[in-house]
């Protein structure tokens, strides 16, 4: 495998990477409001069981988007250190050149 290949396939297994983070996001911010929903309908009818399911499932979202932005926070110090590393490995070839 050639470099630009290896630069190739890793960008796209970080711009998966990202889209999951994304999705993950996405989803407990639903999860989340359908809670609510669930949870302020349990408390007018007076359904205590499914204003507790409503709790359950706002936690759930909360915890599930918590996990997309972890991911995202990891993709982005994935960059850095790629960066870095570019930058290093430029400065070295330059170092042997001279």
């Amino acid at each position: 495998m050639d470099t630009n290949q290896a630069k190739r396939e890793t960008q796209s297994a970080v711009d998966q990477a990202r889209h999951s983070a994304e999705a993950d996001r996405a989803r407990g911010k639903t999860k989340q409001v359908a809670g609510k929903v669930r949870e302020k309908v349990g408390d007018a009818i007076d359904d205590r069981e499914m204003a507790a399911e409503g709790t359950r499932q706002r936690a759930e979202g909360r915890a599930e988007e918590v996990k997309g932005n972890v991911k995202a926070k990891i993709d982005d110090a994935a960059d850095t250190v790629k960066g870095a590393a570019e930058a290093i490995r430029e400065k070295w070839q330059d170092v042997r050149k001279h």
